[in-house]
């Protein structure tokens, strides 16, 4: 598989927010978002193998117990990421997965704990062709081991997420929503004029930007 990074911090976003965890990042992604703030990782990378990845993540996780796998998009490489977690898995980890929901999980699903699934709105500049796959969402949904982040950038887009809800059956309670920000100011201001005002109409859970509001990796 290629990596583009392992490195330790705490989750920034979603259910396990503020949590410190070890982080897979690795190569390449099949969509193309205007906002992405990770396009380094859509090219390039270092090629490694399964073991000297897990040797790596063992060294950097120290004591901690959280595995991040995130990109790109981590499900590129399912069929690689099979072995090294059952492998992650027998150390008791705690394993999140972070994916734009495009790939249907498939075995994955035994090994993993939690699914970030961030489908894209049309504020991302990609088609629905390539960022809507139905078969895949509704995996997801059915694993039980899901949950689902909405990037949103305007009042508008509540629509958007309210069809996805509707569409999936996606409990609300799974839902949450995150601001399309790049700075501490920018988030604040979209936090508090648009992302948590839409959680309350929905009733879904919001979610901060805590790497980019505290600074850290």
């Amino acid at each position: 598989m290629r990596v583009i990074e392992i490195f330790r911090s705490w989750q920034g976003e979603g259910p396990n927010a503020g949590k410190e965890a070890v982080f897979l990042r690795l190569a390449f992604c099949n969509l193309r978002c205007s906002w992405c703030d990770t396009k380094y990782s859509w090219l390039g990378g270092t090629e490694m193998s399964i073991h000297d990845v897990y040797d790596a993540l063992m060294k950097t996780a120290g004591d901690v117990r959280h595995l991040v796998v995130t990109g790109g998009e981590p499900l590129l490489w399912r069929r690689e990421l099979l072995p090294l977690l059952s492998l992650v898995k027998a150390r008791d980890f705690f394993v999140e997965v972070e994916t734009n929901g495009t790939l249907r999980p498939s075995e994955l699903v035994k090994y993993v704990d939690e699914f970030n699934v961030s489908p894209k709105l049309s504020n991302s500049g990609v088609s629905v062709r390539l960022r809507i796959n139905e078969l895949a969402i509704r995996d997801f949904v059915t694993s039980g081991k899901a949950v689902f982040k909405f990037v949103v950038d305007k009042s508008g887009d509540i629509n958007e997420v309210l069809w996805f809800i509707n569409k999936f059956d996606i409990p609300r309670d799974k839902v949450y929503l995150m601001s399309q920000c790049t700075t501490r100011e920018e988030c604040i201001a979209k936090d508090e004029g648009i992302t948590k005002p839409m959680a309350i109409k929905l009733g879904v859970n919001y979610t901060p930007r805590l790497h980019i509001l505290a600074g850290f990796r």
